[in-house]
């Protein structure tokens, strides 16, 4: 009988693993699905597979079953799988968690303090305590760049511009943001984005959002504030909340008023939210 030619049944099946895993990467970055970071991050990871496939070749040849010839492949799919893992899980040891940007103490900032976000991605705001603000790439495929900040002060008044950084390596893009606010500061927001916004624990004296998605507003500064919306919004007030909407927008039925002018049956005693509608879209404002 003639010898066996070719690899064991197993260890073929799992270099195809290994092959399907890299091809699956390869169209998730090219769709858009990943982020290209994905690669710096497993090349990052290069001395861990390089002791691994020393440590597959040696087993390979000293071991006597032909099985053995699996243990290569399946380790280097197991670092794979895991650099991945890591990777989705925004570890802070990776070459892409230097995209990451953190504001000073949020004492150092003035009562308000304008801060500007507009980009063509996501935009994910909510309260954090640290830093003044935090901002982090949302680790997915998209044209979004490494975030940096521009901080001015002009009387006292301080204003902070986040925006792409246009130096950033092509390898670093992202769907968009996750930026996290201290409850410490007042906020004079200006935002523009697909956004999911939890503003419940932040304390606003103003703010102007155009884009999409989702707002959650908490209770009204004592002294009111006021919130200019433009584009395809849910807006949602606490219940009990004095709110006044001008424009063009779907209010609950238990609201009064005249034309596109609509109130909450609530007395303004403690501070009111005014949400000023513009643009052609018509946002839902919503009680929750």
């Amino acid at each position: 009988m003639s010898p066996r030619t070719g690899g064991h049944p197993v260890t073929v099946a799992a270099w195809i693993l290994v092959v399907a895993l890299i091809g699956a990467g390869a169209f998730g970055v090219f769709g858009g699905i990943l982020s290209p970071s994905i690669v710096i991050d497993l090349a990052a990871m290069w001395p861990l597979l390089l002791v691994i496939v020393i440590v597959g070749v040696v087993v390979r040849l000293v071991g006597k079953s032909r099985r053995a010839g699996a243990i290569l492949p399946l380790t280097v799919f197991s670092v794979l799988l895991l650099g991945t893992a890591l990777h989705l899980g925004e570890w802070d040891r990776l070459p892409s968690a230097s995209a990451r940007l953190a504001g000073p103490d949020p004492q150092s900032l003035s009562d308000p303090t304008e801060l500007l976000v507009q980009l063509s991605g996501e935009l994910a705001i909510r309260a954090a305590d640290g830093p003044a603000y935090v901002v982090e790439p949302i680790v997915r495929g998209g044209r979004v760049g490494v975030p940096q900040a521009t901080e001015t002060s002009v009387d006292g008044a301080m204003s902070i511009r986040i925006e792409a950084d246009p130096e950033a390596p092509a390898w670093y893009r992202f769907a968009g943001w996750d930026v996290r606010l201290s409850p410490a500061v007042t906020w004079r927001l200006v935002l523009n984005g697909t956004i999911d916004a939890d503003l419940t624990a932040l304390t606003l004296s103003s703010a102007a959002i155009a884009g999409s998605g989702l707002l959650r507003l908490g209770p009204p500064p004592q002294e009111g504030a006021s919130v200019i919306v433009a584009g395809d919004f849910d807006v949602v007030v606490p219940s009990g909340s004095a709110v006044t909407v001008s424009g063009d927008a779907d209010t609950p039925s238990n609201w009064v008023g005249e034309g596109e002018t609509k109130r909450s049956p609530v007395s303004a005693a403690g501070g009111q939210w005014s949400i000023s509608v513009q643009g052609d879209a018509t946002p839902r404002i919503r009680e929750g």
